[in-house]
């Protein structure tokens, strides 16, 4: 009879213990995460596909051209100068010369400096702005389409060495092994393609607008 009570008793025990263990593992399934979706770009490809890239940079060309008109006049400019001092024989006006030359050479240096760092600012800022509406695109098309991580791949790209570089080539593949984000990606998770459209488009409307 002991035995039997004893039996029974364990038994009781044992499905308890059962209940309390699906129990917790029912709570511990809810307070876990929901499973993750992922995809990738190819932040290269993005910005070579974007019609809004495009146009900046025939922006940044129109630039350049004002810039190289603006520097063949003051060539011209100093060529003259030396032309006109070559053909001069008066002391004074040549010391007039020499001193307008120098003068323009001073100039013409700290101009091209200016433009140097002008367009240096132009084109950061080009890529910034890029890269936040980029960033801001993702986020929107990982919303609709319900994916929770997008990285940029580099997935494919081979490791490569400069021969002229500073650093030793062990130092090159070193770096670069060291700086890889992505060793494989399947080829269905990319939305590379998907950005594009929707940048190319919604740039496309909101250039309509205006």
């Amino acid at each position: 009879m002991f035995n039997r009570d004893r039996i029974t008793f364990s038994v009781c025990l044992g499905a308890v213990a059962a209940v309390l263990g699906l129990t917790m593992n029912v709570g511990a399934a809810r307070n876990m995460a929901p499973p993750s979706s992922m995809a990738i770009i190819d932040i290269n490809r993005v910005r070579e596909g974007l019609t809004e890239r495009v146009d900046a940079q025939a922006g940044l060309m129109a630039l350049a051209q004002r810039i190289e008109t603006e520097n063949t006049d003051r060539l011209a400019k100093i060529e003259e100068l030396q032309t006109e001092m070559e053909d001069t024989v008066d002391p004074v006006r040549m010391e007039t010369l020499r001193q307008e030359l120098d003068m323009t050479l001073v100039r013409a240096a700290a101009w091209r400096e200016y433009i140097k760092q002008q367009v240096d600012i132009e084109k950061s800022l080009l890529l910034q702005d890029l890269f936040k509406k980029i960033s801001d695109a993702v986020a929107e098309l990982a919303e609709v389409e319900g994916i929770s991580i997008v990285l940029i791949s580099d997935a494919g790209q081979a490791v490569r060495t400069v021969k002229d570089a500073q650093m030793p080539r062990e130092t090159q593949v070193r770096q670069q092994i060291s700086t890889r984000r992505v060793l494989y990606a399947s080829p269905s998770i990319d939305i590379t393609e998907q950005l594009i459209i929707r940048m190319n488009n919604a740039y496309a409307a909101d250039q309509g607008t205006r």
